[in-house]
Parts: structure tokens; sequence; C-alpha cells
């Protein structure tokens, strides 16, 4: 059975092979020990302590269980860029017009922003590959599930970065055509400097004015807003979800920066409490579905068999262990998207 649950110290090595695993561009999950140390130190003590409204410094990370290894793992940012701007690029149209020549046109331009910058953002998120569709959303959605049950924790918005389009060897077609020339450095060596480095060699490199997007590569025009082949899978889930492609763009790679408001996501809007029963034969219309207990610090989740009758959620002893949870404890309940 997977189960979702909140990361722990003794994962680090896993959390490792987990970030070297999803390669090129994915920053918020760095092949770096001492940055995935400092995340789960971080992810702990944002678990330990009370609600007391939206807290801007709380990152929660939680791993995908499966027979004792951890085989997946994703994040939630309380508030994006916390201790500096979270920068984007927003896509928007300059209109250039000549009465006298009779001329109007409507201009594709990027302009660097921090609009963003305090948005609840679900981030890291990293699954072993092979693993069916229901694992991999178990891992995305059980966020949602968390927030759900911790609302006050959380703002209003909520934007998820996707990663863009880079080849094998870690070629960006949108990074080359413009921060190569501002940065003089390559898209590996700027994403380690992001990972490394404080966020703000970004506002003191990038070009502060208008990207004309007519005077870029053909190549780096058609990457715009387009999302690695690698994240088609959780971009779906996302969607699925109620999350839309905006008018913003990851600024180092163009990859679409989905953005939704978080009480219209399905997960959080239709998902309910209720009382749990435990019984080893469930009645007739029990039907897989995504669960999870009402625990802050032990927080767990999975997906399994479910019958809610008369605001009673029967559950069978194996999903009982998996939450934590006996006769009369909470738990919320979320339809399966795959079903």
């Amino acid at each position: 059975m997977f189960t979702v649950r909140p990361v722990r110290t003794s994962d680090l090595p896993a959390i490792e092979r987990l970030a070297l695993a999803s390669g090129i561009g994915v920053t918020s999950l760095p092949n770096n020990r001492e940055k995935l140390f400092e995340r789960i130190q971080q992810s702990a003590s944002a678990f330990e302590h009370e609600a007391t409204g939206a807290s801007s410094r709380d990152y929660y990370m939680f791993v995908l269980e499966h027979g004792g290894n951890v085989v997946g793992t994703a994040s939630i940012c309380a508030s994006a860029g916390f201790d500096e701007p979270f920068y984007s690029y927003r896509s928007e149209t300059a209109v250039h017009a000549s009465r006298a020549l009779g001329v109007h046109n409507r201009i594709h331009v990027l302009n660097i922003c921090h609009d963003l910058t305090g948005t609840v953002q679900l981030c890291g998120f990293y699954v072993d590959g092979g693993l069916d569709a229901i694992a991999a959303e178990l891992m995305s959605r059980a966020r949602l599930l968390f927030i759900a049950g911790e609302r006050e924790r959380f703002g209003r918005r909520v934007i998820a970065e996707m990663q863009g389009m880079h080849d094998d060897a870690g070629q960006s077609p949108f990074w080359n055509a413009i921060g190569r020339r501002f940065f003089n450095m390559d898209f590996l060596q700027v994403e380690q400097a992001f990972v490394s480095h404080s966020k703000t060699f970004i506002a003191e490199l990038m070009p502060s004015y208008p990207v004309y997007v007519p005077l870029l590569p053909d190549e780096a025009q058609q990457s715009i807003g387009q999302i690695h082949p690698h994240f088609e899978r959780v971009c779906q889930l996302l969607c699925k979800e109620g999350f839309e492609a905006d008018n913003y763009l990851d600024i180092f790679d163009g990859g679409a920066v989905l953005t939704a408001e978080l009480d219209r996501l399905k997960t959080v809007e239709q998902s309910r409490g209720h009382p749990v029963e435990i019984q080893a034969s469930l009645p007739a219309q029990a039907s897989l579905q995504l669960l999870s207990n009402d625990r802050l610090a032990g927080f767990a989740a999975t997906a399994a068999r479910v019958a809610v009758v008369d605001g009673v959620a029967f559950i069978n002893p194996d999903a009982a262990k998996a939450l934590g949870v006996s006769s009369g404890d909470a738990v919320r309940v979320a339809g399966l998207q795959q079903a």
C-alpha cells in the first residue's frame, strides 16, 4: 500500500536519490545534500508548530512510501519567495501604432515581475518512473488534502511551476536566447547558482526592460509556455484540479506557471471529513478513493477502498493502519481523478 507522510531526517539518502533522478530543471528539488537537509529541517519545524495563520516561512515536505521504501516526494511552500522576491516573466501584449502610416501592431512581450511573491507554491514533485497513475496522483493530491485540513495555514492563491523545454544535454532554447546573454552561464550552471546563492542575482543581471518575443530565435519562441514531457503527468493532474496556465512563465526555461484560487481546487472544495469505522468487510458501494487523517506531524494519506454511509467512512484494517486511525477518529475523503 502506498502511503504519504511528512519527510523525516532519516529520509535524506532517499531524497538525495530522488533529487538526482529528477534530472535537470527541478530547482525545487536540488541535487545538493546541504540544501536538501536544510529543507527537511525546515519542514520538520513547520509540522511541529500550531497554526497561527499563514506563515510565510513554512515549508512542508512529504514522501511517498511503499513497502518501507521512499519512492516519491512533493512539497508545499506556504509563501513563494518568502525571503526574496519570486521572479517570473509576465506575458503581455504591447501595441505599436502609427496613424500616419496606418500601422497598428500588437507585439508579444515578456516583462520580468514578482507578482507571484507570497502565493502558496506546490513544488518539489517527483516519483520514481514506472509507478502507476494512482501512486502519482496520491503523491500530488495528498498535499491538497493536507491544505484542506489545515486551511488557516495557507493564503488564497496557489501556483505550480512546470519544467520548460530542454534537451538531454541541458540546453534550453529559451535560456540560450535570453538569460545566457546576460549571465554568460549555461543552463546547468545557472541552475546550480539558483540553488546555492541568493536569488537577487536575477534582478542584478536579467534585463529589466520588456523582451520582444518576435526578436527571439524561432526555437526559443516555440518553447514559450511549453512543458517538458517529464512534467506532462503532473501537469494533467493539476489541470484536473482546476489549475490553469496563466500569463506567467518560468524566468529560466520559459515553462508555464500554473495558477489557481486555492479554495476552488477540487480536492480542497469537494473533500469531506467523516468519522471512521473500521471493519474487514466493507459495504457493497465501497470504492477506491483518497484518504487522509486529521493529524499535523502525524499526517498520513493513502488510496484505499472506502464507503461513506450516513456520514460515516467505513475502511478496512489495512487502510486504518496506513493512516494510523482507530474507529471514531476523523478522516478526509476525496474521489480519485483516475476513476
